[in-house]
């Protein structure tokens, strides 16, 4: 990267930084970033530019495009007073591509295009004098600059995502995230809960945990233990068993699930979203059918294929929860493994999608889409 120097001062060259201010100077986005391209390209190879050389190149370059185009100083690498405000009921605030571009990563468009989306919103409100704009201004340009770049399908996302975090779900959301321990529901879940802006999250560790402090373990012994070792605390009937391992997880999971309705219950009674993740997530098994058409349920299971990436990811719990150690998780992998297996196949029968979960942003991606395109159809009455 070409270093500016000014005055003693070392600034880094950045395209973005002039397409800013050329956009302050009444270009468009798309002249803007021609120019900076050109001026990248042509110091690619230089390690240092001097200050005076780098407005001769602006102006070369934007007059070699553009003709007698006014480009001011030049000096865009100076601080600028010029900002877009945002006005809401809260008051004002600062214009952020960087947030901007964080939503719409909902609609399934790639980090680098979300960005460029972003700055061309700023760079027709910055051509327009748009210095004060509001939450819809900047849907509306959103949701155009979506259909024209990408597609009416991702401004329609967009749209059904700015509804939902806006209240206008007429029944509230809940996602059920299952899959087997280690494979990252509670990671996933968080991150869905961000995205979607839905406040209430809960894990069926914990609500096993507040069940575990009030039945006793003499009446309730597998809600003691961890998923995978719940068959080594109950009496296994061997006429009824195919595999002690899933029938002790079933036992728990059954228990569990009273929990879950009643979590579940609360959410719909005060009409508020609510994303669940836990290994105890069966379909047949939540009994789910009383609440139907009191909320827009979405049920998916994660999983991993990669032994390392278990091994990694217990090693990791191991070092930021004292009572989680690797070597008990490791200890117990096949019993763990069998279970995952136990849940997709279920899952599976149940028509309940499922997505290797090796990379979280990709994940989260995936059932973002699956969210949207869901709420999609329910607005629909598909």
């Amino acid at each position: 990267m070409a270093i500016i120097v000014d005055s003693g001062r070392r600034i880094p060259f950045l395209r973005g930084m002039l397409t800013h201010y050329l956009l302050e100077q009444g270009f468009s986005f798309r002249e803007a970033y021609q120019v900076a391209d050109r001026v990248r390209s042509s110091i690619q190879k230089q390690k240092k530019v001097p200050a005076g050389r780098m407005i001769d190149l602006v102006h070369n370059h934007a007059r070699e495009l553009f003709a007698d185009r006014p480009v001011g100083d030049g000096v865009f690498w100076a601080p600028r007073s010029r900002q877009i405000l945002v006005e809401d009921d809260l008051g004002t605030r600062p214009f952020s591509k960087d947030h901007l571009s964080d939503s719409l990563a909902i609609t399934g468009v790639d980090e680098s295009q979300a960005y460029r989306i972003a700055e061309r919103i700023e760079g027709d409100f910055i051509q327009n004098n748009r210095t004060v704009v509001n939450r819809d201004d900047i849907l509306k340009a959103t949701l155009n600059m979506l259909r024209i770049d990408s597609g009416d399908a991702f401004a329609e996302r967009y749209g059904i995502w700015n509804r939902f975090r806006k209240g206008g779900q007429a029944t509230p959301l809940i996602v059920l995230i299952g899959g087997g321990t280690g494979v990252g529901k509670t990671t996933v879940g968080v991150a869905l809960a961000n995205l979607l802006r839905v406040s209430r999250v809960a894990s069926t560790d914990e609500i096993r945990q507040v069940m575990r402090l009030m039945i006793s373990s003499d009446l309730m012994p597998e809600l003691q233990v961890s998923s995978y070792a719940a068959w080594e605390a109950i009496p296994v009937p061997a006429d009824e068993a195919p595999d002690p391992v899933i029938y002790g997880f079933r036992e728990q999971a059954a228990r569990v699930s009273v929990g879950v309705r009643a979590t579940i219950a609360r959410a719909i009674d005060e009409n508020v979203s609510l994303i669940v993740d836990g290994v105890h997530l069966m379909p047949d098994l939540l009994e789910l059918d009383a609440f139907s058409g009191k909320a827009l349920f979405i049920h998916l299971n994660l999983y991993l294929t990669d032994l390392q990436q278990f091994t990694d990811r217990f090693e990791s719990r191991g070092k930021n929860a004292a009572g989680r150690t690797r070597h008990r998780y490791v200890k117990s992998l096949e019993q763990i493994m069998k279970i995952q297996q136990h849940i997709l196949d279920v899952g599976d029968g149940a028509g309940v999608p499922s997505f290797e979960n090796a990379d979280l942003d990709e994940t989260v991606q995936s059932i973002s889409l699956l969210i949207m395109d869901t709420l999609r159809k329910g607005s629909k009455g598909g």
